[in-house]
């Protein structure tokens, strides 16, 4: 798949609502995008970088950090981009005093997207649903991305709260809806996400 400017927007859009980051260095003119996946996704992590060819060479590195929780060595890949314009209109719209916000505007939610925030933040619920995991954000704003979904998409979706943090729960029924926009988008390896 070739990607132009345009799908790059979406892709870093779909992006920063997952694990996506934008950061403005000291005495940065412009923002820079960072990204961090488990080795474990390593086939997504490079599939990633291969869609964002556009921003320029990207290099990353492998790191090796312990699970406070587990007690055990995992291994991780990153990188960071150049610091460029288009990552500063963007970092205008995600950040609010270097704190990562859900943007009022979401018409760069588009199926690629939607593609991109999946593979990073989704998981696969044991009654067939899907999750996307928004921890991050407010309950306003988690509630304001869900309703973006079912008035754009038709996506049913209802909102969890757990250990103090908020997710969307898109429901089994709309799965085949969301899979229809998002398959010709995704890396074979996260399929799984979808159920398929």
């Amino acid at each position: 798949m070739i990607v132009d400017k345009g799908m790059l927007k979406e892709i870093l859009f779909g992006s920063l609502l997952g694990q996506g980051k934008l950061e403005m260095a000291p005495r940065a003119k412009n923002a820079r995008f960072g990204f961090i996946q488990a080795e474990l996704h390593k086939e997504y992590f490079l599939f990633f970088i291969s869609n964002l060819s556009l921003l320029g060479p990207i290099k990353y590195r492998e790191s090796t950090y312990i699970d406070k929780r587990t007690n055990k060595a995992y291994k991780s890949l990153n990188f960071w981009t150049k610091s460029l314009p288009e990552l500063t209109e963007l970092y205008n719209v995600f950040y609010i005093d270097k704190v990562k916000v859900v943007p009022r505007a979401l018409a760069l939610l588009s199926p690629i997207a939607l593609a991109h925030w999946i593979m990073q933040d989704g998981s696969r619920s044991t009654s067939k649903g899907l999750y996307l995991c928004t921890d991050s954000f407010s309950e306003a704003e988690v509630k304001y991305l869900a309703k973006y979904l079912k008035d754009r998409y038709k996506i049913s979706c209802s909102i969890h709260k757990a250990n103090g943090r908020f997710r969307i729960y898109i429901l089994a029924k709309s799965v085949p809806i969301i899979s229809n926009l998002v398959v010709p988008f995704m890396h074979k390896s996260m399929l799984y996400k979808l159920g398929i």
